[in-house]
């Protein structure tokens, strides 16, 4: 079928176009690419595997659309209501997707890197295993979703929101965090070397066993953060608040802490060799035997 069948069939509205797919279960390489939709509420609509490659939607309603498999890079989808919608495994490189609404949406596994995701909504999300590399996230609404296993190398999330987000074995390697609330989050076992954490809020996080070496955490708010194992070789604590935090077994050797607040914080058996503690805060804190 050539684009302008295909948009006949759209014309006739959701139920036609998802009982023709349901018809043709064989048919593959629908091609839709570079078509342009605007004002139309396609919400519930069966896009699974259809390649929307450079596609532009102008206020359309995604709301729980299948789009799972779908090639939507270099699309531009600015402001769509995507919630609720399955983009499993699709194709997302390159999207705009700045200011939409992806609430409660499937992205698990998608392909996401270098997308245009600035201020949207991404609360309760699904994003395990995406790949979000090089993402532009800034201002984004990302409070509770998940994103176990994601991919986030080079992305922007400066001021993002990521209160209460699973992020369990995360790469946020060289990603710009700065002054993003991840409070109450689990980043276990993440990787965050040479990460910008800089005025970040990290209050009551699970950072234990990752991988912060080299990371900026200047003026950070660490307050009852459990960072136990981790490796902070090199990092940037310089002004950062650790009350009360649990650097058990961490490795801070070579880290700055100057001027950082560990008051009553747990840093039994942690590694502070060659650290600068010239003006730290080490009051009633548990420090280790030998540093």
């Amino acid at each position: 079928m050539a684009i302008n069948e295909f948009i006949k069939l759209l014309d006739r509205g959701v139920n036609s176009w998802n009982q023709w797919k349901e018809n043709h279960p064989d048919i593959r390489g629908v091609d839709l690419s570079e078509i342009q939709l605007e004002g139309i509420d396609l919400s519930g609509i069966d896009f699974s595997m259809v390649n929307l490659r450079g596609a532009r939607f102008r206020e359309v309603n995604l709301t729980s659309a299948n789009l799972r498999g779908a090639d939507m890079s270099m699309a531009n989808l600015r402001g769509t209501n995507l919630s609720g919608a399955n983009l499993s495994s699709a194709h997302l490189s390159m999207i705009c997707l700045s200011e939409a609404n992806l609430s409660g949406a499937n992205l698990s596994g998608a392909n996401l890197s270098g997308a245009d995701l600035r201020g949207s909504n991404l609360r309760l999300a699904n994003l395990d295993r995406a790949d979000l590399s090089t993402a532009k996230l800034n201002l984004c609404n990302l409070n509770g979703a998940s994103m176990i296993g994601a991919i986030l190398i080079g992305s922007n999330l400066s001021r993002a929101e990521l209160k209460e987000a699973n992020l369990a074995g995360t790469d946020f390697s060289r990603a710009n965090l700065s002054e993003a609330d991840l409070s109450h989050s689990n980043l276990n076992v993440s990787t965050l070397a040479g990460t910008d954490l800089i005025g970040a809020t990290l209050v009551d996080i699970d950072l234990s066993e990752s991988n912060l070496s080299r990371a900026n955490l200047i003026g950070a708010n660490l307050y009852r953060a459990n960072l136990c194992g981790c490796d902070l070789i090199g990092a940037d604590l310089r002004g950062a608040n650790c009350s009360e935090a649990y650097f058990i077994g961490a490795d801070l050797s070579r880290a700055d802490l100057s001027r950082a607040e560990f008051t009553s914080a747990n840093l039994s058996k942690a590694n502070l060799s060659g650290a600068n503690t010239e003006t730290t805060e080490f009051q009633d804190a548990i420090l280790p035997d030998v540093w």
